[in-house]
């Protein structure tokens, strides 16, 4: 049975069944383990407590006392045991730091347009998943295409793809369009385009292709939505981060962007006032050149570039994909780096290679890993 407030309280009125009275009881005799406080305001108020409370022994004076520091730990044993498991229920339990692997799995989800959730890894290649209408095809390459006939589709029907910790997805939109979403990111997306405008929406960072379209002779614009920004693109590829970093690096072609987010089938029309040309990046304040531009897609090419990138950044990006807090001493933090690592090796690994190019030690502590 558990003792809380309510407990005691029937329990100072008298009002609990025999079998209560004996568990609080139970409770009471094992209080003797806790000292009495020193103060002596303390003491006073506990001993005008006890008077207040006579249904509760009183063999000595620290009786009180010993209730209120027994029932203080329990709650604090309690509230801490709950934010414990519930932070152990956002992150995988590792013995030690050669447990800790390069994931396995794509990780990924598809939400189906009644928000049923279906697990990519259960669909395997060449494996198809029978939805409302249209099918859902997982090729040879691990890329997710849509078979569908237009003619039967009525209205909008949307698709969302999430992957967690770890995880990638690679799909094919209606238009041919392609999309390759990183670690802990999300496209909402229909499942065929309609009318003179192509559009999903994107949380967190995802690397497009985008299919030149035309309809009545005119180039159907595509727009990827986030809540940052718009971006508007007129066929072409470039890497969307609309995670904090908030940068959009283009390799070909030509987008806009415009100075707000905004969402799907939203009505008012946006201003696109920013350009930028291939090998720029934007990052919502202003343009820079990049001095080599694929490094932005190190991720979809399956490796972390190091080059320009200090240990707390590379920190952020290990922890995203290995699924283990890393924290950085501020003597390290800003280290500058260099080179490439493969993405498959297991995190000693990776940090090994690390500590190579810069002194540096590392150690596993209660699920989270240390460098100094």
């Amino acid at each position: 049975m558990k003792i809380d407030d309510s407990l005691f309280a029937r329990y100072q009125a008298g009002q609990c069944s025999p079998e209560e009275m004996a568990v609080v009881e139970r409770w009471l005799d094992q209080l003797d383990k806790f000292p009495e406080p020193e103060d002596a305001r303390m003491l006073s108020l506990l001993d005008s407590l006890d008077e207040k409370m006579p249904f509760i022994k009183k063999p000595k004076k620290q009786s009180t006392w010993q209730w209120i520091a027994a029932a203080s730990i329990l709650v604090l044993l309690t509230t801490t045991l709950y934010l414990y498991w519930q932070k152990q229920d956002e992150r995988v339990l590792f013995a030690n730091i050669e447990e800790v692997k390069a994931p396995l799995k794509s990780n990924a989800i598809v939400v189906l347009e009644n928000n049923e959730e279906f697990d990519l890894d259960k669909l395997k290649r060449n494996d198809t998943l029978q939805a409302l209408g249209y099918r859902i095809v997982r090729t040879a390459d691990d890329q997710i295409i849509y078979l569908t006939d237009a003619v039967n589709t009525s209205k909008a029907v949307y698709n969302t793809i999430r992957t967690k910790t770890g995880g990638t997805a690679h799909v094919q939109l209606a238009d041919g369009t392609k999309v390759w979403l990183n670690t802990n990111s999300e496209l909402r997306y229909p499942i065929y385009f309609e009318g003179n405008i192509r559009e999903v929406a994107l949380r967190g960072e995802g690397y497009f292709e985008v299919a030149k379209q035309e309809r009545n002779h005119k180039r159907v614009p595509f727009f990827v939505r986030g809540d940052q920004q718009t971006i508007q693109v007129l066929g072409t590829k470039f890497n969307a981060d609309f995670t904090a970093n908030n940068e959009t690096a283009l390799l070909e072609g030509a987008v806009a962007f415009s100075d707000r987010g905004s969402s799907l089938a939203q009505a008012h029309e946006e201003k696109f006032i920013v350009h930028i040309r291939p090998n720029q990046v934007y990052n919502g304040k202003k343009i820079t050149e990049a001095k080599d531009i694929t490094r932005y897609i190190d991720w979809k090419e399956g490796y972390f570039d190091l080059n320009e990138v200090n240990v707390e950044q590379l920190s952020r990006k290990l922890t995203a994909w290995y699924g283990v807090e890393i924290r950085v001493d501020a003597s390290v933090a800003q280290v500058q780096l260099f080179g490439r690592v493969r993405r498959d090796k297991n995190l000693k690994e990776v940090l090994d290679l690390i500590a190579t190019v810069h002194p540096m030690k590392y150690t596993m502590e209660n699920n989270y890993i240390y460098i100094k």
